[in-house]
């Protein structure tokens, strides 16, 4: 198991950003949240097998096709042991 903590740099907000990252960690069976941050990033945490947390962060750093994302740092995290993945 994998868990890390994701901080997304770029035009992430008012344009799906969020629903993009859920819809795609349901698809993978990643668990977790993803929130939007006051400066205009956004933050994720991700769990799940190193295969799938590996896809959902390949495809986050491309993001949904509006967006234009610029950076996206990586730190390990520790397990929280998230049942799902939900937006706050």
């Amino acid at each position: 198991m994998k868990a890390i903590d994701v901080i997304v740099s770029g035009r992430v907000q008012a344009v799906g950003f969020r629903a993009f990252t859920r819809r795609n960690a349901v698809m993978l069976g990643v668990r977790g949240y993803v929130e939007n941050l006051e400066d205009g990033r956004v933050h994720a945490v991700f769990e799940g097998y190193d295969h799938q947390v590996d896809k959902l962060l390949e495809i986050v750093r491309h993001g949904p096709r509006v967006s234009e994302v610029r950076e996206v740092r990586v730190n390990p995290a520790d397990a929280a042991g998230y049942r799902g993945f939900e937006i706050r």
